[in-house]
């Protein structure tokens, strides 16, 4: 699982590079990441590894 602070990047979908673990879901099914270009978004936990 992951935690806030870690670096990750995604195995599915576009590669935006490493980004960085800004929260989680309720259930731990969702990442909250931000981009390097500053940009928040949401991802399956399951399409992220850590970098």
């Amino acid at each position: 699982m992951f935690e806030v602070d870690d670096q990750v990047v995604a195995t599915k979908g576009v590669d935006l590079g490493p980004m960085v673990v800004t929260g989680l879901s309720g259930g731990g099914f969702y990442v909250h990441v931000k981009t390097s270009d500053q940009h928040t978004l949401t991802y399956p936990a399951k399409y992220l590894k850590k970098a």
